[in-house]
């Protein structure tokens, strides 16, 4: 009677709980996979995203370039302007307000 219990007692609580381990041990590694592949993905995303923002601060560096560039070219047409106002004998001050 007793071998008869012990049989009775791993098929209600030994094989279930076995499956209950197994499955758990199962989910545990998805679990680890499947945060290594958002971990990849991860990665490519971010990858992108910083050459994305590097193509875009070169642009605008380029552009602070030319801008610059022109600012320069602007002060120095005021710069002759203001040399040819004082030639011609007026003041700066009230060829400014003309």
């Amino acid at each position: 009677m007793s071998m008869f219990l012990l049989v009775l007692a791993f098929l209600l609580i030994g094989i279930p709980g076995t499956t209950f381990i197994i499955l758990q041990l199962i989910a545990a590694h998805r679990r680890q996979a499947l945060a290594y592949r958002w971990s990849a993905s991860e990665i490519q995303r971010r990858g992108a995203r910083i050459t994305e923002m590097e193509r875009t601060t070169a642009t605008d560096r380029k552009a602070i370039g030319e801008l610059m560039m022109k600012i320069s070219t602007l002060r120095m047409t005021v710069d002759r302007l203001e040399k040819l106002i004082e030639q011609s004998g007026k003041p700066a001050a009230a060829a400014a307000k003309k």
